[in-house]
C-alpha cells in the first residue's frame, strides 16, 4: 500500500522569516519531523491535536472536495535547541480562497518546553501571535478564529491574554475529559452507573480485543463497516491510510469488537501521545445499538490507555442546546454518552478577532 505524503506550504517561510524579524527562530516541521518529537518530549503536557499524527491525518482529510492542505507547521527554537510546537496548516478552498488555521480548524496554541522561563515563553507567545495576525493579513482572511487547548495546567496562559488584548471575543466551549491517573478500578467506578453493568454483559457478549499494532485486513473490515453504517464514502482513503499509519508508529490504537461468528460488529480509533487518548472515529452495526457495543470498546480503550500511562483522555466536546452553532440531537445524544465516561468537565476557549 502506496501512502502520499503531506505537502509543505509556500508560506511557512513566510511564518519562519516573520517570526525571525521577531527574534524567534524556527523550522518547518516536515523538514525536521524528529526535531518535532524532540521538541514534543519536552513539554510539560503533549495533546493529540500537537502530534505528527494528527498533522498528517487532518492534512489529508482536508485534501478533498478540491481543496488542498499544505503543512505549516513550526517547531520553535530558543537558544538554538527546539522549545516548542505550533501545528498550522494552509488551506486553499475550490475557489482559490486561502486560509491559515490548525488542524483544518480554529488557530492552536504554540507549546512550550517546561524548561522555558515564564519570561521567554509571554515573549514567544507575542511573537506568534504578531506572526498569525501578519498572516491574517497577507491572506485578507476575515474568518480569524484561535482556540485554547487542554494542558492539565490552571489557570489561563500568555496565548489567552495576548489574544484578549487585541480586542479578541471570547465564547467558551466544553470538553469531556476522564482523569487517567488513578487504578482502573476506581475510574470504571466512576463512570455512569448504568454503563457499568452494560460493560460487564458487553465483555461477555463480545469477542473484544485491542489492537496497537497494524493489520490491514482488520482495517479495511473497519473501513467497510464505517461505510456500511454511514451509507456512504465520508472521506478519502488517504486520511484512512493516515490513521493505519498512526497505529504502525504507536501513536492510534484500534477496539474491535466481534461476535460468535467471528463478524466485526462494532470497531474504534483512538489517536494517543505520551500524555493524552483522544476517541477519533468508531463504527458500530446498527442493528445492534440495543446492544452494549460503545461501552465495551470506551472501557476497552481506557483499560489500554491506563496501561500506557496517558495522565487524561480526551473524549470530544459537550454539546449543549443553547450552544451556537446549534447541535443536533444527534450530537447532544453522543455527548450525553460520552459523558457518562468523563471525569472531568472543562473549559475550551473560542477567539474571535476582527482586529489587526
Amino acid at each position: 500500500m502506496t501512502v502520499g505524503g503531506p505537502v509543505m506550504a509556500d508560506e511557512v517561510g513566510d511564518i519562519i522569516a516573520s517570526l525571525g524579524v521577531r527574534k524567534v527562530e524556527a523550522r518547518s516541521r516536515l523538514v525536521l519531523p524528529a526535531l518535532w518529537n524532540e521538541a514534543g518530549g519536552q513539554l510539560a503536557y503533549w495533546p493529540v491535536d500537537h502530534s505528527q499524527a494528527m498533522i498528517d491525518y487532518q492534512l489529508a482529510y482536508f485534501s478533498d472536495g478540491g481543496r488542498r492542505a499544505e503543512d505549516a507547521s513550526v517547531i520553535l527554537l530558543h537558544d538554538n535547541r527546539p522549545a516548542g510546537l505550533w501545528p498550522l496548516m494552509v488551506i486553499t478552498e475550490a475557489d482559490g480562497s486561502r486560509r491559515i488555521c490548525s488542524n483544518g480548524g480554529p488557530v492552536l496554541p504554540p507549546l512550550f518546553s517546561r524548561q522555558l522561563a515564564p519570561k521567554s515563553v509571554k515573549s514567544l507567545t507575542r511573537a506568534c501571535v504578531e506572526t498569525l495576525v501578519s498572516m491574517w493579513q497577507s491572506f485578507g482572511q476575515h474568518e480569524r478564529v484561535c482556540i485554547d487547548c487542554f494542558t492539565a495546567t490552571f489557570g489561563l496562559g500568555d496565548w489567552h491574554e495576548q489574544l484578549m488584548l487585541r480586542s479578541a471575543r471570547v465564547g467558551v466551549q466544553h470538553q469531556l475529559l476522564a482523569d487517567l491517573q488513578r487504578p482502573l478500578a476506581e475510574i470504571r467506578t466512576g463512570f455512569r452507573k448504568s454503563f457499568r453493568p452494560l460493560i460487564s454483559q458487553g465483555l461477555k457478549l463480545w469477542d473484544a480485543c485491542v489492537i496497537s499494532v497494524a493489520d490491514e485486513q482488520q482495517w479495511e473490515e473497519f473501513h467497510r463497516l464505517h461505510i456500511a453504517v454511514a451509507g456512504r464514502v465520508t472521506r478519502s482513503d488517504e486520511s484512512w491510510h493516515r490513521q493505519l499509519a498512526a497505529v504502525t508508529a504507536g501513536d492510534a490504537f484500534l477496539v474491535v469488537l466481534r461476535d460468535t461468528k467471528s463478524v466485526m460488529v462494532g470497531a474504534a480509533l483512538f489517536h494517543v501521545t505520551r500524555d493524552e487518548g483522544l476517541y477519533a472515529v468508531g463504527a458500530y452495526d446498527r442493528s445492534l445499538f440495543d446492544k452494549p457495543l460503545g461501552h465495551v470498546a470506551q472501557f476497552l480503550a481506557v483499560e489500554e490507555m491506563t496501561r500506557r500511562g496517558l495522565r487524561w483522555y480526551r473524549l470530544g466536546s459537550r454539546a449543549y442546546p443553547a450552544d451556537q452553532p446549534l447541535p443536533s440531537a444527534k450530537e447532544i445524544s453522543i455527548s450525553d454518552f460520552k459523558q457518562g465516561f468523563s471525569s472531568h468537565l472543562v473549559p475550551r476557549f473560542k477567539f474571535e478577532s476582527t482586529l489587526d
